[in-house]
Parts: structure tokens; C-alpha cells; sequence
């Protein structure tokens, strides 16, 4: 079925996770070149450094020009970047913009205390969204958590209302805690009871690999639509292939050997010449 966030419809129920140094310009190409894929995010955007520099990060190359729908991932912890860089968003035509309470990484809950470190407190999340969508108008605003930051403090639910009740128009659960990271399987039980906790569509991620996984994630949470990951940096057709399960017909194969390593060579000439484009400017 078609997955509904906010005014916007989306064909298919299967979105591509945002991922830092990788979901770039020419990987969301790629991945658009497959098909199946409801919608792509940007690598995760900093709003205060971009409100707060001189220039517009270069996460956000190509994206005035770039197909549709598209999303952009936003993070920080305070409410004037967020507002002001969903107007920017707003002026740049995006599709969705989204908000990271998820990112485990050391750098932005530590030195920044954004991230997953704002799971531990439901009502500040709920301000951020709703000063996102001040800034963001008739832009869907929506927010990526995990379950918790340890399964000893395991807030989704709370933080999944919270979000919901500022605006919120889909929330989007990891279904691991801050302190596991990535090195133990998913919890779609857990996942389940965020679906449970609020009204608005739930997009499950985690441990989404391929058509089989996708279909179980779906069936046993509940969940409106599947975020994939790590799964689509190394199988960009995967998205293909789900969204062909979805609808009840056979999978698609993946491509050949051959096809593979000629788009391997082509994603890293198109890299290369990325690169040279850059240092000349």
C-alpha cells in the first residue's frame, strides 16, 4: 500500500535511511535508477552549522536540482537552527524533513548532546519538533529515534507521543537502544509498541536486508512502511526487490555479476570526477 506522511503520498513503503559519508548525491541516483524506493534521504544535515556558516553544507549538493521526493535529515538540540534551516529546507523544495534522535554515535551525544542523548528527555524532543515545523510550514516534519538509550531506559513510546503530539507527521523506530549500536538484532517486539503508542504511520528499521525480512518486519510490528540501510550501500536494488514483494509478485533477481562490477566502476568514476569537480572549484 501506498504510505501516507502528512500530505504527502509516497508509492511505495520502502525509504532509504539517511547515512553519514555515504547517501550522497550519486548513491541516491543509483539508487533511483532501480526503482522501488518510496523516498531518499541526504546524509544527516547539522542545522546550526549551516544556519550558523557561511556556506551550505555540502550534504545538500545537488538538491535544489534533484528528483522527487527527497528528504533531508536534520540534528541538533536546540530550536533556532532547527526552525530557521526547515525555512531553508522549505525554500529548497524538499519533500519530507526529518529529525534525528537516534544517531549513537560518541561525537554527537557526547560533545553534542543531540542525537540519541535526547531520548531521555520526551518534552524537549517535542519542542524540537515543534519548532521544526514553525519553520517548515505545509513540509512534513517527522522524527528517527531508537528504542531507548540501554533497554534499562527504553523511552520510545514517550518520546514517539511526544513527537506526534508537536506535529509529527511519522516517526521512524530503530529497534536497537543507543548502547547497542548495531551489533545485536533488531527488537521488533519493541518496535511494535511504538506503533501501538501513537496514531501517525511508524516506519520500521533495523536488520531490513532483503524482500523476506522486509515482509516480517512489516507483519510482525504492525509498522506502515521499512526503512533500509546498511542492506542498500552494498545492494542498492534491494528497494526493487522489496517493493515488488509488497505487491505479491515474484522478486527480481539481483544483477549479475558483470552489471555489478560495471556500476561499481561507474559509482566510483562518478565519485572520482565529483572530486576533481571540487578541487578545481
Amino acid at each position: 500500500m501506498p504510505l501516507a506522511i502528512g500530505p504527502v503520498t509516497l508509492a511505495h513503503p520502502v525509504l532509504s535511511a539517511p547515512i553519514a559519508g555515504f547517501t550522497d548525491l550519486i548513491f541516491r541516483n543509483i539508487v533511483r535508477e532501480f526503482g522501488g524506493c518510496g523516498l531518499i534521504y541526504t546524509e544527516m544535515v547539522s542545522a546550526g552549522g549551516w544556519v550558523q556558516g557561511p556556506m551550505s553544507p555540502e550534504r545538500l549538493d545537488g538538491v535544489a536540482e534533484e528528483a522527487r521526493p527527497l528528504g533531508v535529515q536534520l540534528w541538533d538540540r536546540e530550536e533556532e537552527p532547527l526552525e530557521e534551516a526547515a525555512r531553508r529546507l522549505v525554500d529548497l523544495g524538499v519533500t519530507v524533513i526529518d529529525l534525528n534522535f537516534g544517531c549513537p554515535k560518541k561525537r554527537i551525544m557526547g560533545t553534542h548532546c543531540a542525537g540519541a542523548a535526547l531520548l531521555r528527555d520526551p518534552a524537549t524532543v517535542g519542542r524540537l519538533v515543534a519548532a521544526t515545523r514553525r519553520g517548515a510550514g505545509r513540509v512534513p516534519v517527522t522524527a528517527k529515534l531508537r528504542l531507548g538509550l540501554s533497554m534499562q531506559a527504553r523511552t520510545a513510546p514517550a518520546v514517539a507521543r511526544c513527537a506526534e503530539d508537536n506535529g509529527a507527521a511519522a516517526i521512524t523506530v530503530h529497534g536497537r537502544t543507543a548502547d547497542e549500536g548495531y551489533g545485536v538484532p533488531a527488537n521488533r517486539a519493541m518496535i511494535a509498541e511504538v506503533v501501538d503508542a501513537v496514531r501517525v504511520p511508524v516506519i520500521a528499521n533495523g536488520d531490513i536486508h532483503d524482500a523476506a525480512s522486509a515482509v516480517a518486519t512489516l507483519r510482525e510490528t504492525g509498522a506502515s512502511g521499512v526503512m533500509v540501510a546498511r542492506a542498500a550501500l552494498t545492494r542498492p536494488w534491494v528497494f526493487q526487490q522489496i517493493a515488488a514483494a509488497l505487491r505479491g509478485e515474484e522478486v527480481p533477481p539481483a544483477p549479475s555479476y558483470a552489471d555489478q562490477r560495471a556500476l561499481l566502476l561507474r559509482h566510483h568514476a562518478a565519485m572520482v570526477a565529483q572530486q576533481e569537480g571540487a578541487l578545481i572549484g
